[in-house]
């Protein structure tokens, strides 16, 4: 009788669990990240399958579909249906591959559902690297044009804009190796391919605490948690600021169902102890923005985006 009235009790906490999850219009959801395992987006993506698994009645699942920075995860997300069964996460990436590819479904084709965090960008070298600091960086490009080497994401990444931006303001000249995602990068690093990488917190973490690489600059506006020793760019004499957004996106013609339920599911996830925990480590500035914030703050990033890459010659008008 014991064992039937604990087995009971188990049932009905699981039923009041099951209760307390967030509808859904599917039972299974694919989550695409178009950049490698191990890549900033990767980690990002798999965290939040896993809290989502917690708080709304779907079993969500993240596939990695790389090629062309994005280009292809974003053709097949564009043919899946709108019921929640296909979503993206996303970061400037899909917007930046849209503008400068221009491939056959661009971010305007997509459908913006909510966006999570603002991702702190640092720098690192590896742990016997001679740059103690950024400005040492950027003093050896000075010397020697092209001698420096930086690994970065995808190329149509917000890295290799940072990197653009970086050399126009300190007036170097420096050799940028692009990668599948960031997780690729930092290998260039650790083997010596390359001198330095941009990166988030989150992907670094491991390596960081390992201490095969050393973190030089944060490109934040002030020193980020859990770094309370690491300078900003401009506390080095660099005036740059790069902040990188972290959101999911849907096929364009997703159901309103599907947007409520994460719009829904977004706050409890952030409240949740354990996904609190990933992205406090990671140094994620939680930054929850509905459907209709969302939308807006992705088509002024856009035209904020095209006007840097019309400045620089990298599109046509």
């Amino acid at each position: 009788m014991a064992a039937l009235a604990s087995f009971a009790a188990v049932a009905m906490n699981g039923a009041a669990l099951a209760q307390d999850k967030i509808p859904y219009p599917v039972s299974t959801s694919t989550m695409v990240m178009q950049s490698s395992p191990g890549s900033g987006g990767d980690l990002f993506l798999r965290a939040v399958a896993d809290a989502a698994n917690r708080h709304i009645a779907a079993n969500f699942a993240v596939e990695n579909v790389t090629g062309g920075s994005g280009a292809k995860a974003m053709a097949l997300l564009g043919k899946s249906r709108g019921d929640g069964s296909m979503l993206m996460g996303v970061s400037p990436t899909y917007v930046n591959t849209s503008l400068l590819s221009k491939p056959p479904v661009g971010y305007s084709d997509l459908q913006p559902i909510v966006r999570l965090f603002l991702d702190s960008v640092i720098v690192v070298v590896r742990e016997d690297s001679p740059y103690k600091t950024l400005k040492d960086v950027v003093e050896a490009a000075k010397k020697a044009p092209n001698s420096v080497k930086v690994a970065v994401g995808e190329p149509g990444g917000l890295e290799t804009q940072t990197m653009i931006e970086l050399m126009q303001k300190t007036g170097t000249t420096i050799t940028v190796i692009s990668h599948d995602g960031g997780g690729d990068a930092l290998l260039s690093v650790l083997n010596g391919t390359a001198d330095f990488a941009i990166g988030e917190a989150a992907e670094l973490r491991g390596q960081l605490d390992a201490r095969q690489i050393r973190p030089i600059a944060a490109y934040t506006e002030k020193r980020i948690n859990g770094f309370p020793d690491l300078p900003t760019a401009r506390e080095q004499g660099i005036d740059m600021v790069v902040q990188k957004f972290r959101g999911i996106i849907g096929p364009r013609n997703v159901s309103p169902e599907v947007i409520k339920a994460w719009e829904d599911a977004v706050p409890k996830m952030l409240a949740d102890p354990a996904f609190k925990k990933w992205y406090e480590e990671g140094a994620l500035i939680p930054a929850f923005q509905n459907h209709t914030d969302f939308e807006a703050f992705i088509n002024n990033f856009g035209t904020q985006q095209k006007e840097f890459f019309l400045a620089n010659n990298l599109i046509k008008g």
